[in-house]
Order: C-alpha cells, then sequence, then structure tokens
C-alpha cells in the first residue's frame, strides 16, 4: 500500500516537524512536568502510538528514533511525538484522499479536529499560534483547500 511504503518518509518528515513543534508546543516550565531519560519517553511514546487512531494500513514504529538516548526528556514529551505523527498522518489521509475518497478524506479531517482535545494541544504543551495554524488548515481543507495541509507537509520534508 502505497501510505505504508512511505512511513519511512513521513517519519523522517515527521522529525523535523518535531523540531517545529518544539519550538512552539513545549511549556516553557519544566518543573510542572518533570524530567526523565529516554527509556521513559520512548516507553510513553510507544503506549501513545498503540493508544491512538491511525488511518488504514499505517504500520506503526516500533522505536522511538533520531533522539539522543543520552539525553533528559520532559515528561510527555513522548505522548508529544507520538501525537504529531498521528496529526502528521491524518494530514496526509487527507492529501491523499480529498479528491477520490471524498469519504475517507472526511474521515481524516474528523480525526484531525479531535487534536485539540488531545493533551499535546493543551495549553502546557502547545502555543497559541500552533493550534491556530492547525485550525487555520483544517478551515482551509474543508473548503477544499490543500495548500495549509501542502505547506506543512512540504515543511516536513525540506532538507
Amino acid at each position: 500500500m502505497k501510505k505504508t511504503k512511505k512511513l519511512k518518509s513521513v517519519l523522517i518528515g515527521f522529525a523535523m516537524l518535531l523540531g517545529l513543534a518544539a519550538a512552539g508546543c513545549v511549556h516553557a516550565d519544566s518543573k510542572d512536568r518533570g524530567f526523565t531519560d529516554f527509556a521513559h519517553i520512548e516507553k510513553e511514546y510507544l503506549e501513545s502510538i498503540e493508544k491512538l487512531d491511525w488511518p488504514e494500513g499505517t504500520e506503526l514504529p516500533e522505536k522511538l528514533e533520531g533522539e539522543d538516548t543520552g539525553a533528559s526528556f520532559q515528561t510527555g514529551y513522548g505522548d508529544t511525538r507520538a501525537s504529531l505523527l498521528w496529526e502528521y498522518t491524518w494530514i496526509k489521509e487527507w492529501l491523499d484522499t480529498y479528491q477520490t475518497e471524498p469519504e475517507q478524506a472526511e474521515e481524516a479531517l474528523k480525526k484531525l479536529e479531535t487534536a485539540f482535545d488531545m493533551p499535546y494541544m493543551g495549553e502546557d504543551r502547545c502555543d497559541d499560534a500552533t493550534r491556530r495554524y492547525l485550525r487555520e488548515n483544517i478551515r482551509k481543507a474543508r473548503e477544499g483547500n490543500p495548500s495549509g495541509f501542502m505547506e506543512s507537509i512540504q515543511e516536513d520534508h525540506a532538507d
């Protein structure tokens, strides 16, 4: 399936997205959630991946990649990484289906609208501008305009 073959590209793009999101979605007051080690955030990441609803055919990662395993991480970082991958995957699902499979595209938008109730979009992890950006891109997509989602996907694949 085309989606599963591109998952590795998605994960690479996701790592880039994470860098952008970390600037806007990580709360500056780290004492609120504390710090932990890589093993903890990887466990958190994998548990979050298992709990999230994914587009049909998505192959889920078996480990957390692209992190310094000796570094300290803020508790919640693993969940945020999983949630950002989830968001990216549903955006890709919409882009892949909006012209040919409107029911699947609608499902993708409905899933993305639930992001605002997820912990990674909470005030302790995410800023208003990031939430507005996703809302605006969903609004554009509802109008059949892929430009916002395309922009976010292209940024993720920039070298």
